[in-house]
């Protein structure tokens, strides 16, 4: 059975994307930023009237992937509200400023999330050496890598998802996402041989 995650922006659309058909939500606010964290309300909302399993996303700021410390702290907090909620996971993800993961942070977000599943989102697509990358988020005890395989769109990093999954070697999930809709997503599963796939768009419209 294929796995179609769809990325919310509301519990509005999370409720709409349930409908269409999708299997999992990735919750989220500000899609226009690549998405924050949603509030309280809204993840307690899409707990008690969901019946799919949810992840939510755990950013608390637009643009790059560095936090700083208190930014780290909030994470910390929204990750404990998680598992209190009882969601599926969580999806972060956090670089250094040489663009590589930042090992010490990512461990220790991990490692307070369990048992919760733990997705690493596009921010690792901003990493230059995804085969190591791959290695070392394995190595953290990472579930799941979002990914488009480049920094634009799914399709044109189809080459690098196929590689990605073949190296996974079932210890990691590959998450293929970015530009993936209803239409498409098929096509991109049977040539990567992805077995989940992930996007705004993948069950249709949600507004």
């Amino acid at each position: 059975m294929y796995m179609r995650e769809a990325c919310v922006g509301s519990f509005e659309e999370a409720k709409k994307a349930q409908e269409l058909g999708a299997n999992r939500i990735e919750l989220c606010d500000n899609l226009k930023e690549g998405g924050t964290t949603p509030s309280y309300g809204t993840i307690l909302m899409a707990k008690k009237f969901l019946d799919i399993p949810i992840m939510v996303i755990i950013r608390p700021k637009g643009g790059n992937f560095i936090y700083s410390k208190a930014e780290i702290e909030i994470m910390k907090i929204d990750i404990k509200i998680c598992k209190e909620l009882g969601v599926m996971g969580v999806v972060f993800g956090i670089l250094d400023e040489h663009n590589l993961i930042n090992k010490e942070v990512t461990k220790e977000l991990v490692d307070l999330a369990k048992p919760l599943h733990v997705t690493f989102h596009m921010a690792f697509d901003e990493i230059e050496d995804k085969k190591r990358a791959l290695e070392e988020l394995v190595e953290l005890k990472v579930d799941t890598i979002l990914t488009k395989g480049c920094k634009t769109k799914a399709f044109d990093g189809k080459e690098t998802i196929k590689e990605l999954i073949h190296l996974s070697k079932d210890r990691i999930i590959i998450l293929p996402g970015g530009g993936i809709t209803k239409e498409n997503y098929l096509e991109l599963m049977q040539y990567t041989n992805a077995k989940e796939v992930h996007g705004t768009k993948i069950v249709g419209r949600l507004k």
